[in-house]
């Protein structure tokens, strides 16, 4: 009986041990190499993502870093967020979700576009000069990808607070003094906001007056005072 125990107990590990062999010969077949690329919401193609989050066709499946390849593609400036999935036997499957510019900053080298969040992105083509320019900030500020420049992070914040329909009425945002932020509609209308504090109230205010000046033709230079959102005052100037 000790005999056949230990026969059978070798014949077992054996098994066992081709089997082991055998399941990590299969993972690491071709069978779970990385064919198929596919991505959604980007302007990139799924090739140049590929390339930015370090995935090559050909490496194994099961071995690929989902979270490292993700965190790769958040890197560049015009993706916000990313998340890489594996779809077994052989797909990666990128999605991610873009920046759009809000607004442009004047550089030396021409126009850079500017997030939602203050994220300096690629120089503008132009297709893009409709948009609002910010002035005021440090030329050292603008380079692609910067995301703490407190004046673009402040200028985007006046932007995003106008709803779509009145931010498309301001040609300019002023944040050459922080506690003297204008925003200047396209008809020339000057709306001074103070400081940053109580931001939403000013704009609200802002957003309610604001249609109705640049409605009205005017030879006079109109500028509304909201610095005070309770009490917004009006003037004229000749």
């Amino acid at each position: 009986m000790p005999k056949e125990r230990d026969s059978y107990s070798l014949w077992f590990s054996m098994a066992v041990l081709l089997l082991i062999i055998g399941i990590y010969g299969f993972l690491h077949s071709p069978f779970f190499q990385v064919q198929s690329i596919q991505a959604n919401g980007s302007t990139y193609s799924p090739e140049q993502l590929a390339e930015i989050a370090g995935i090559e066709k050909g490496t194994s499946l099961l071995r690929l870093d989902v979270d490292l390849a993700a965190r790769k593609l958040e890197q560049e400036p015009i993706i916000s967020r990313a998340a890489v999935y594996r779809y077994l036997p052989d797909t990666v499957y990128i999605q991610v979700q873009e920046r759009t510019p809000i607004a442009m900053v004047p550089s030396e080298s021409g126009f850079f576009g500017v997030a939602a969040d203050g994220t300096v992105l690629g120089r503008l083509g132009d297709g893009a000069v409709n948009l609002p320019i910010i002035t005021g900030v440090e030329k050292g500020s603008i380079l692609v990808g910067n995301k703490n420049a407190g004046e673009l992070v402040i200028a985007s914040m006046v932007l995003s607070g106008l709803p779509r329909a009145v931010r498309e009425l301001v040609s300019e945002v002023n944040v050459m003094d922080r506690d003297g932020l204008k925003v200047i509609s396209r008809s020339l209308v000057e709306c001074h906001l103070g400081g940053p504090g109580d931001l939403q109230d000013k704009l609200d205010v802002v957003a309610t007056l604001l249609p109705r000046l640049d409605s009205i033709p005017s030879d006079a230079y109109t500028i509304v005072d909201v610095s005070n959102p309770k009490r917004p005052v009006v003037r004229k100037l000749p």
